[in-house]
């Protein structure tokens, strides 16, 4: 089969910085990687002839011939004397595992399901600590890992030589997204913020499963015996939220069978207010709902009111994360407070260690704590809650 043809404009993105310590010959490899990296350039087709990408570019042929080369040993292209450069394709594992002859980039990359204000916090902590330590965050979104968005994205991190990457929230649990940061974790130090279904690199550790028990434990404070949990989790079994709900409900002598789980499809407003039509629709609808985030129990409180039904009333609402505007809500949102700032913080001090160690790092904890407002039936306040059995379960973790 012939290659394909390459459009011509794609040289006019090589650019060169006399004044930059890195040579000519790595700059022009460095930008040609990126754009195989980022299916800019697709395999099978050539890359432009060195004569003109030297004249493009003002060197000498023999500079481009050794950026050319480069790409041959990083596996990206293939070159035979007399012949056009083919594009393989990128490669990760052979292109990010020459490590004898590589500098620090100063960047880092740190990947996000969603850019929302649930993570706002976190990513305002890792950039003010990141700027500390001399580093350039890259934010890449990744749709929840979907597994096409984060290989594209980890190729293209570690194209730009990033020093190491930070992932919060993985928590979809299939072979291929896995094996993805499998792959990058043997590249590069990664460090995994509050992910379930990380199995390599350095993790920080929020324990859900106590979490989930102390709120639950909390709404049966309250009198409520039949609760509600909304989590995207549960559709892929891998809720902790739900394994400490199921604690609470036992510890309190409550059947789980009055506990109904539903499955919400993201972590939007919409899907919160849908899995909570989905609860109350039922022959004995819960009379508390608890959501894994701040958002999903705002969308929760949307679809009581449009049902006619009171917040707290006749439901009683709590959430997860403490997002800026919890406390704003109507009624203000009674939530578990996760860190944000303090995870992001810890992400690259984790970070710095393991670049620095060449190690993964042991697992650091992060504790979370009951935020009770309005929409449990508590006056605005910080901290308390449901307490009795909670260094049990811990001490079972």
């Amino acid at each position: 089969m012939s290659a394909l043809p390459l459009d011509p404009s794609v040289v006019d993105r090589v650019k060169i910085d006399r004044g930059s310590r890195v040579s000519l010959a790595a700059q022009i490899a460095r930008q040609l990687t990126w754009l195989i990296a980022t299916g800019v350039v697709q395999p099978g087709s050539y890359l432009p002839a060195l004569a003109h990408v030297a004249e493009h570019v003002g060197v000498n042929v023999h500079t481009v011939r050794a950026a050319y080369r480069q790409l041959v040993e990083d596996g990206l292209v293939s070159m035979q004397r007399g012949s056009r450069t083919l594009v393989l394709g990128y490669d990760r594992d052979r292109a990010g595992s020459r490590r004898e002859d590589r500098e620090s980039s100063f960047t880092v990359g740190v990947m996000v399901p969603s850019f929302t204000d649930y993570y706002a916090g976190f990513l305002e902590a890792v950039s003010n600590a990141s700027e500390v330590e001399g580093w350039l965050p890259v934010f890449c979104r990744t749709r929840h890992y979907d597994p096409s968005v984060v290989s594209r994205d980890v190729d293209q991190l570690l194209s730009r030589n990033v020093d190491g990457i930070i992932v919060i929230h993985f928590d979809r649990p299939d072979d291929r997204t896995a094996g993805i940061f499998r792959s990058a974790s043997a590249l590069r130090p990664v460090v995994f913020v509050d992910s379930s279904s990380a199995d390599c690199g350095s993790r920080i550790v929020v324990d859900e499963a106590v979490a989930g028990y102390r709120a639950v434990s909390h709404l049966i404070g309250h009198g409520h015996r039949r609760i509600g949990i909304v989590d995207p989790a549960a559709s892929w079994g891998t809720s902790r939220f739900v394994a400490g709900s199921s604690r609470a409900l036992s510890a309190a002598g409550v059947p789980l069978g009055n506990r109904v789980v539903a499955a919400a499809s993201d972590w939007s407003l919409e899907a919160g207010a849908k899995a909570a039509v989905q609860l109350l629709d039922r022959d004995s609808p819960p009379t508390a709902i608890f959501c894994a985030g701040d958002v999903l129990a705002l969308g929760a409180i949307a679809a009581v009111k449009e049902l006619g039904a009171r917040v707290p009333g006749d439901v009683a609402v709590m959430g997860y994360g403490e997002i800026p505007f919890a406390a704003l809500a109507a009624p203000s949102l009674s939530t578990t407070r996760l860190p944000a700032d303090e995870l992001g913080y810890e992400a690259v001090r984790t970070l710095r260690r393991a670049i620095d160690t060449g190690e993964v790092q042991p697992p650091v904890t992060v504790e979370t704590s009951l935020i009770l407002r309005e929409s449990c039936d508590c006056t605005e306040r910080a901290g308390g809650g449901a307490t009795t059995g909670i260094r049990e379960l811990e001490e079972t973790q």
